[in-house]
């Protein structure tokens, strides 16, 4: 089944460096400053590392 990594902005504080953006083995989240972090599908391989560390779940892996 195809995946998407979604950024649910409403759930990201914004108010901090994003740790998920450091767990990413393929470097396919950044962030500019404190806001939400952005995803390169790219680069993404849908792994669900960063979902998964996400402690205020901004970070969605979705089925589509």
């Amino acid at each position: 089944m195809e995946k998407k990594l979604r950024v649910i902005v409403e759930n990201c504080p914004q108010n901090h460096n994003c740790p998920s953006v450091k767990i990413c083995p393929v470097g396919a989240l950044t962030q500019e400053g404190f806001q939400a972090p952005v995803v390169d599908d790219e680069k993404c391989i849908r792994c669900g590392k960063c979902s998964s560390f996400c402690p205020k779940k901004a970070l969605v892996l979705e089925e589509l």
